[in-house]
């Protein structure tokens, strides 16, 4: 007797019958692929045939899932980061019919080398995609051992998504240069954070959004989602329960940042009582991720104009957070970890590139 069932990851078939020496499982992409292959089973059942490769399966073969059935399981059972989230999304069209089979080092190595010559993305681009998907591959290891015992990308070099120059070769075939990490470096100068705040003087939603990025390190996400209750001025600490990484944190709020939020909820308490205690008027409280990426997407293009006008062309909101990153360096003597708790780096070495600026600070203080 056949069964179909719909699974995340397609139809699931199982066949029970007297001939066969267990229940049958076959997963399908389509019902109809199922309901072929279950008709014409049962037909060879029917007449007392059953196809040798059915017998001889003494003991259960490795059960072969698709990437697609790996991610959706990954997703489902443990609590992913959005951004892992967004890049799984990005890569499972590509590889979403792989059979866990075939994922090998061999496999490791073509998948980042289409992902240079192919898709042409930059370097830190394919560490993102490739730490995304071995993270999920990990946790199969750990609780599928049986469909997958070893995760390919974690046998990848160091320095696997640099470009080679067989790919240098290959792209410029096609016209085409190799792609470099290109890691923005935009300070603000002395007169262009006064600019900025003049120009705000008068439009307080924005000034606060604009202060907070650059007093506290935080995401323009994690501000503009920002409730009431997360914000504790008597101990001057904002509480970010899941941030973009997955983990939450506390972060400190210097005295000027205090008084400001502070006036801020003084003088606008019913507004923000009146949306839900949402500090900020700029998001509507869903947490769908297409809209929390429209809202993202509207307040960068909001930043970017409102630079423009204020006189501080080539300013991204973003760069908010590497300024602010950069005073802790600069003005205060927290060690790496410390910052990396405030600004909510995971990987330590992310904050390498800032170790110039405590570099030179020491270097003035030698003869």
């Amino acid at each position: 007797m056949a069964n179909i069932t719909k699974c995340p990851y397609g139809f699931q078939l199982r066949i029970v019958h007297k001939l066969l020496p267990k229940p049958l499982w076959a997963t399908f992409d389509t019902r109809e692929a199922a309901e072929q292959y279950g008709r014409q089973l049962e037909g060879l059942l029917a007449q007392g045939i059953v196809p040798a490769a059915l017998l001889e399966r003494e003991t259960p073969k490795q059960e072969i899932w698709t990437v697609q059935r790996c991610i959706v399981e990954y997703l489902r059972h443990n609590s992913v980061p959005l951004s892992d989230q967004k890049l799984l999304g990005t890569i499972m069209p590509s590889i979403a019919k792989l059979s866990t089979a075939s994922l090998n080092y061999a496999w490791a190595e073509a998948w980042v080398r289409d992902m240079k010559r192919i898709d042409h993305l930059a370097p830190g681009t394919i560490r993102k995609r490739q730490g995304a998907l071995a993270r999920c591959f990990d946790w199969m290891t750990r609780k599928h051992a049986e469909i997958m015992a070893q995760n390919p990308l974690r046998l990848l070099k160091r320095g696997f998504a640099s470009y080679t120059e067989a790919d240098s070769e290959a792209l410029a075939a096609h016209g085409k240069k190799v792609r470099v990490d290109e890691e923005r470096d935009r300070r603000l100068a002395d007169d262009e954070e006064a600019k900025i705040v003049a120009y705000l003087q008068d439009r307080a939603d924005e000034r606060l959004l604009f202060e907070l990025a650059l007093h506290t390190a935080m995401r323009m996400r994690e501000c503009y989602t920002l409730h009431s209750a997360q914000v504790n001025l008597g101990k001057r600490t904002i509480f970010l329960e899941r941030t973009k990484n997955g983990s939450s944190r506390q972060v400190p709020l210097p005295t000027p940042m205090v008084a400001l939020l502070s006036e801020y909820v003084s003088k606008h308490r019913e507004a923000i009582a009146s949306r839900g205690d949402r500090v900020l008027p700029f998001w509507d409280g869903n947490l769908d991720v297409q809209a929390l990426d429209v809202a993202t997407r509207n307040l960068s293009i909001r930043f970017a104009r409102i630079f423009r006008l204020a006189g501080v062309p080539g300013l991204h909101f973003h760069d908010l957070r590497h300024e602010a990153t950069c005073r802790l360096y600069e003005r205060t003597t927290l060690s790496d970890v410390l910052i990396a708790k405030i600004t909510g780096h995971k990987d330590i070495r992310m904050l390498r590139r800032y170790a110039s600026l405590r570099g030179s600070d020491l270097a003035a203080h030698l003869w």
